[in-house]
């Protein structure tokens, strides 16, 4: 579950809170057996998607989730950019459903890491892909201590300094992050990261968080040895 709120004037946010309420009680006196506050979600959604369930709603939902968590019962979360983690097996329910388009993206991770494996781009902006692909690894702006929503790709080595628009030379952060930091320094091999350097001069290291790990492979040169 999640909560959506909206900061509103206050002439129209009565409003809005008045108008569920009394359609609420109207479905209520015919004989609905939802709670009125059931009913008042239930209303807010069809309003706003345009649909009478929230279950076919035409906006993508993205999903980090392992291989492993994916085809075994392995007690393993995925991650929802935006939101956080959530159970694997609430993954599945989703890929099953079928009145939703369902399409599944591969994306590559170290196996002992988890380190997102790289992407480029010829181009000096973040293309769509590439920048998604940025939110799937950062998942929140990463300058340290900030847990706002990723709103740019940012060259952690300027472009005007030869940084390539490569996946390991990006960084996903909030607007105002983004207009106020300077970086330097990366880590090739490891999970994404780099150094900030505030105006004050103090250094701060941001790491991306690992991805979920991909199944382990079975070594075979033993299963030879041991037969």
């Amino acid at each position: 579950m999640a909560y959506l709120t909206a900061l509103l004037p206050m002439k129209q946010a009565v409003t809005v809170h008045a108008t569920l309420l009394k359609d609420a009680a109207a479905v209520v006196a015919a004989g609905d057996e939802r709670t009125r506050s059931q009913i008042m979600a239930d209303i807010l959604v069809e309003r706003v998607t345009g649909l009478a369930t929230a279950s076919a709603v035409p906006v993508t939902v993205n999903v980090v989730i392992s291989d492993e968590a994916l085809l075994t019962n392995t007690p393993s979360a995925a991650d929802v950019p935006g939101y956080g983690p959530i159970p694997a097996d609430l993954v599945k329910q989703w890929l099953h459903d079928s009145a939703a388009m369902v399409e599944l993206r591969r994306l590559y991770a170290n196996p002992t890491t988890g380190a997102l494996t790289a992407m480029e781009s010829t181009s000096r902006c973040f293309r769509k892909g590439l920048l998604r692909m940025t939110r799937f690894r950062d998942r929140i702006c990463r300058t340290p201590w900030c847990d706002a929503r990723i709103k740019h790709g940012d060259h952690v080595e300027s472009a005007e300094s030869g940084g390539a628009t490569t996946l390991h030379n990006s960084a996903g952060l909030c607007e105002a992050c983004n207009y106020a930091k300077e970086a330097d320094g990366q880590q090739p091999g490891q999970l994404h990261s780099y150094t900030i350097t505030t105006p004050t001069g103090h250094q701060l290291r941001s790491t991306a968080p690992p991805l979920p790990l991909p199944f382990p492979l079975r070594d075979q040169s033993s299963d030879i040895a041991a037969a």
